[in-house]
Protein backbone atom coordinates (compact mmCIF):
# COMPACT_ATOMS: atom_id res chain seq x y z
CA UNK A 1 0.00 0.00 0.00
CA UNK A 2 2.77 2.21 0.62
CA UNK A 3 3.91 2.58 -3.13
CA UNK A 4 0.55 3.60 -4.17
CA UNK A 5 0.48 6.31 -2.02
CA UNK A 6 4.14 7.39 -3.19
CA UNK A 7 3.01 7.23 -6.06
CA UNK A 8 0.11 9.50 -5.35
CA UNK A 9 2.38 11.75 -3.87
CA UNK A 10 4.95 12.07 -6.75
CA UNK A 11 2.52 12.39 -9.86
CA UNK A 12 1.27 15.51 -8.96
CA UNK A 13 5.05 16.54 -8.19
CA UNK A 14 5.70 15.58 -11.60
CA UNK A 15 2.66 16.92 -13.18
CA UNK A 16 3.78 20.45 -11.78
CA UNK A 17 7.70 19.78 -12.65
CA UNK A 18 6.35 19.38 -16.45
CA UNK A 19 3.92 22.09 -16.63
CA UNK A 20 7.01 24.47 -15.23
CA UNK A 21 9.25 22.73 -17.63
CA UNK A 22 6.40 24.23 -20.19
CA UNK A 23 5.95 27.64 -19.07
CA UNK A 24 10.08 27.89 -18.93
CA UNK A 25 10.84 26.61 -22.30
CA UNK A 26 7.79 28.98 -24.09
CA UNK A 27 9.41 31.84 -22.00
CA UNK A 28 13.30 31.02 -23.52
CA UNK A 29 11.24 30.95 -26.77
CA UNK A 30 9.55 34.12 -26.17
CA UNK A 31 12.95 35.71 -25.11
CA UNK A 32 14.81 34.65 -28.29
CA UNK A 33 12.11 35.79 -30.17
CA UNK A 34 12.44 39.59 -28.78
CA UNK A 35 16.29 39.29 -29.84
CA UNK A 36 15.28 39.76 -33.51
CA UNK A 37 12.92 40.97 -36.13
CA UNK A 38 11.83 40.52 -39.70
CA UNK A 39 11.91 44.41 -41.38
CA UNK A 40 10.08 44.81 -44.57
CA UNK A 41 10.80 48.33 -46.41
CA UNK A 42 9.24 49.37 -49.61
CA UNK A 43 10.14 52.42 -51.98
CA UNK A 44 6.98 54.00 -53.36
CA UNK A 45 6.83 56.49 -55.86
CA UNK A 46 4.49 59.59 -55.28
CA UNK A 47 3.95 61.98 -57.88
CA UNK A 48 1.04 63.97 -59.27
CA UNK A 49 1.33 63.26 -62.76
CA UNK A 50 -1.85 61.16 -62.69
CA UNK A 51 -3.98 59.19 -60.34
CA UNK A 52 -2.77 55.99 -60.91
CA UNK A 53 -2.68 53.44 -57.97
CA UNK A 54 -0.41 50.29 -57.42
CA UNK A 55 -3.00 47.50 -56.60
CA UNK A 56 -0.33 46.42 -54.18
CA UNK A 57 -0.72 49.28 -52.37
CA UNK A 58 -4.44 49.20 -52.17
CA UNK A 59 -4.58 48.69 -48.18
CA UNK A 60 -2.11 51.49 -47.71
CA UNK A 61 -4.04 54.23 -49.91
CA UNK A 62 -6.08 56.04 -47.28
CA UNK A 63 -3.08 56.11 -44.54
CA UNK A 64 -1.04 57.59 -47.78
CA UNK A 65 -3.53 60.20 -48.92
CA UNK A 66 -4.29 61.39 -45.58
CA UNK A 67 -0.32 61.86 -45.13
CA UNK A 68 0.50 62.97 -48.11
CA UNK A 69 -0.41 65.07 -51.18
CA UNK A 70 0.05 63.38 -54.09
CA UNK A 71 -2.64 61.55 -56.52
CA UNK A 72 -0.24 58.43 -57.71
CA UNK A 73 1.80 55.70 -55.78
CA UNK A 74 3.72 53.38 -57.58
CA UNK A 75 5.41 50.59 -55.82
CA UNK A 76 9.40 50.55 -56.95
CA UNK A 77 10.85 47.85 -54.75
CA UNK A 78 10.11 46.13 -51.96
CA UNK A 79 12.29 44.11 -49.62
CA UNK A 80 13.02 42.39 -46.14
CA UNK A 81 16.00 42.03 -43.81
CA UNK A 82 16.17 39.57 -40.89
CA UNK A 83 17.54 41.79 -37.94
CA UNK A 84 19.20 40.70 -34.56
CA UNK A 85 19.85 43.39 -31.98
CA UNK A 86 22.62 45.70 -32.45
CA UNK A 87 23.16 44.25 -36.19
CA UNK A 88 23.02 46.35 -39.46
CA UNK A 89 21.31 45.24 -42.94
CA UNK A 90 21.57 47.79 -45.63
CA UNK A 91 18.88 47.55 -49.01
CA UNK A 92 19.44 49.70 -52.17
CA UNK A 93 16.82 52.13 -52.40
CA UNK A 94 15.64 53.45 -56.36
CA UNK A 95 17.56 56.49 -57.16
CA UNK A 96 21.22 55.10 -56.27
CA UNK A 97 19.99 55.40 -52.46
CA UNK A 98 21.22 53.33 -49.86
CA UNK A 99 19.21 52.32 -46.68
CA UNK A 100 21.40 51.35 -43.66
CA UNK A 101 18.63 49.66 -40.67
CA UNK A 102 20.36 49.28 -37.18
CA UNK A 103 17.97 47.09 -34.68
CA UNK A 104 18.94 48.83 -31.53
CA UNK A 105 16.35 47.51 -28.91
CA UNK A 106 13.18 45.16 -28.45
CA UNK A 107 10.68 46.32 -25.59
CA UNK A 108 7.60 45.09 -25.44
CA UNK A 109 5.97 45.43 -28.39
CA UNK A 110 7.88 48.29 -29.57
CA UNK A 111 11.18 47.60 -31.67
CA UNK A 112 13.85 50.51 -31.42
CA UNK A 113 15.52 51.75 -35.16
CA UNK A 114 17.99 53.66 -36.59
CA UNK A 115 17.89 54.60 -40.25
CA UNK A 116 20.44 56.30 -42.62
CA UNK A 117 19.87 57.02 -46.01
CA UNK A 118 22.87 57.86 -48.36
CA UNK A 119 23.32 59.11 -51.54
CA UNK A 120 26.47 58.21 -52.51
CA UNK A 121 28.62 59.55 -50.33
CA UNK A 122 25.88 62.30 -48.79
CA UNK A 123 23.38 61.42 -45.81
CA UNK A 124 20.15 62.22 -46.92
CA UNK A 125 19.23 61.82 -43.94
CA UNK A 126 19.79 59.86 -40.31
CA UNK A 127 16.85 59.29 -37.81
CA UNK A 128 15.77 56.98 -34.81
CA UNK A 129 12.45 55.44 -35.48
CA UNK A 130 9.72 53.09 -32.96
CA UNK A 131 8.55 50.49 -34.65
CA UNK A 132 5.30 48.54 -32.86
CA UNK A 133 5.32 45.16 -33.28
CA UNK A 134 3.02 44.32 -36.92
CA UNK A 135 2.64 47.98 -37.17
CA UNK A 136 4.38 50.09 -40.08
CA UNK A 137 5.56 54.16 -41.33
CA UNK A 138 5.92 56.05 -43.86
CA UNK A 139 8.66 58.48 -43.88
CA UNK A 140 8.46 60.48 -46.70
CA UNK A 141 11.80 60.84 -48.89
CA UNK A 142 13.79 62.69 -51.07
CA UNK A 143 12.74 64.18 -55.23
CA UNK A 144 12.84 61.30 -57.63
CA UNK A 145 11.56 61.07 -61.46
CA UNK A 146 9.01 64.36 -61.09
CA UNK A 147 7.79 62.88 -57.56
CA UNK A 148 9.32 61.89 -54.30
CA UNK A 149 10.24 58.70 -52.47
CA UNK A 150 8.14 57.24 -49.69
CA UNK A 151 9.37 54.77 -47.29
CA UNK A 152 7.28 52.35 -45.84
CA UNK A 153 8.64 50.65 -43.00
CA UNK A 154 7.13 47.39 -41.39
CA UNK A 155 7.96 44.75 -38.93
CA UNK A 156 7.76 41.44 -36.96
CA UNK A 157 9.05 40.11 -34.15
Amino acid sequence: MRKVNDMRIRFPQLLLTAIVMLILTGTAGSLRAQESCRIRVEAILAARQDAFVDPQLIHHIEALQSLFNFTSYRLLSSDHVDLSLGRSQTLTLPGNRRLKITLQNIRGKRADLALEMMKERLMVFNTRIQLLNKGSLFIGGPEYNAGNLIIRISGAY
